[in-house]
C-alpha cells in the first residue's frame, strides 16, 4: 500500500470577490457540505445520511463515473472541529481535512489536505507519480469549487 499526501490552499476572499465571506458563513457551508456534498463537489451525485449526532455525521457519498474510476459509493465519517476543520474519514484509512485558517494578511484561507491510500501501487512508480499529480490537481479543483459554491450560497442568502 502506498499513501499519497497532498494539500492545496486558496484565499477565501481574494481581491474583487463578492460577496465577502465571513468565517461563520464558511463554517455553516462546511457543515452543509458534510450533509449535502453534491452541492460542492460535482463528482458526488448524491449522499445518504446514516447518522447525525453531535459533531459527527456518517454519510454514504455516491461518486459519479470519471476517467479511470467507475461510479462507486463510500461511507465517510465526518467529524467537525468548530470553527476551523472538518475531517472526512474513509474505511480505507484515507483522511480528507477541510480547514479554514487565518493568514498573515488578516484574510481567511481554505486548505484541503488529502491522505489517500492505494493498494497495489508501488511507491515511486510511474503509476504512483501519475496518481500523485492527479490527486494534487483534484485538490485544487475541490478547494476552488467549494469556495465558489459557498460564495453562491451566500449571494442567495442561504448562509445568513
Amino acid at each position: 500500500m502506498v499513501t499519497i499526501n497532498c494539500a492545496y490552499s486558496e484565499p477565501i476572499n481574494p481581491a474583487g470577490s463578492s460577496p465577502i465571506l465571513t468565517r461563520d458563513q464558511v463554517w455553516k457551508a462546511l457543515q452543509m457540505k458534510t450533509r449535502h456534498p453534491q452541492g460542492f463537489l460535482p463528482i458526488i451525485s448524491s449522499c445518504d445520511i446514516l447518522e447525525d449526532k453531535d459533531d459527527v455525521v456518517v454519510r454514504k457519498a455516491h461518486f459519479i463515473e470519471r476517467p479511470g474510476m467507475p461510479a462507486h459509493s463510500v461511507i465517510e465519517t465526518c467529524k467537525s472541529y468548530y470553527p476551523t476543520r472538518v475531517d472526512f474519514w474513509q474505511p480505507s484509512g484515507a483522511l480528507i481535512s477541510n480547514t479554514v485558517s487565518d493568514g498573515p494578511d488578516g484574510g481567511l484561507y481554505m486548505t484541503f489536505t488529502f491522505e489517500w491510500r492505494h493498494e497495489n501501487v508501488v511507491e515511486g512508480s510511474e503509476e504512483h507519480k501519475k496518481m500523485a499529480k492527479e490527486h494534487s490537481a483534484g485538490a485544487a479543483k475541490a478547494v476552488h469549487g467549494s469556495i465558489e459554491a459557498t460564495r453562491q450560497m451566500a449571494a442567495r442568502g442561504e448562509l445568513n
